[in-house]
């Protein structure tokens, strides 16, 4: 008995004295903080949302500011008049093989067949890869791109850019089609 009640308080003493402290735990930068299969990501503003993403797996980076997407699919939404609580129409739609997402800049790498449809613009563009410039409202694609539209029009080019702000857009060369113009 004498034995067990030592070997108790010892027990006891070896339990208080450890301590589980979060704070010094090594966290792998290269590690995700958090992986989710079949998840869907939306990011709302002023109470609407703004971008709905879904992926066969997001994995999140924290330290990095970065969220790595697998196998997704997204809808860009028009900003909703101020008070307006119904979802605003679609702007742009896409898909794609994988995506990086800078989450503390919004700037977006995506790649692996990605294929964007600009609802408001009537414009179907398939490209290899194709990047997103959040803060300069800039779209580039550095290789073929190929653009076609519901009238007909159909566009190759290589070194796609365009700049949301000023609604155009450029190839830097190998261009060909044909656009239909419409009176």
């Amino acid at each position: 008995m004498y034995r067990l009640a030592v070997w108790f308080v010892f027990f006891s003493l070896f339990v208080m004295a450890c301590s589980f402290s979060y704070d010094t735990y090594y966290q792998n930068n290269d590690e995700p903080n958090v992986i989710m299969e079949d998840a869907e990501y939306v990011r709302i503003t002023n109470g609407n949302p703004e971008i709905r993403v879904t992926a066969e797996e997001i994995r999140q980076y924290e330290a990095k500011h970065a969220m790595e997407l697998d196998t997704i699919s997204f809808e860009q939404y028009n900003p909703a008049p101020e008070g307006q609580e119904e979802i605003p129409g679609i702007n742009a739609r896409g898909k794609a093989r994988a995506a990086r997402i800078e989450t503390d800049t919004r700037n977006a790498y995506i790649s692996g067949g990605v294929s964007l449809e600009v609802v408001s613009e009537d414009i179907l563009l398939e490209t290899a890869e194709i990047s997103w410039q959040d803060n300069d409202r800039l779209l580039n694609a550095p290789g073929s791109v190929h653009i076609n539209r519901s009238d007909g029009t159909t566009l190759k080019g290589t070194g796609f850019s365009a700049d949301v702000r000023s609604r155009s857009w450029e190839f830097e060369s190998d261009i060909e089609g044909s656009v239909v113009e419409n009176d």
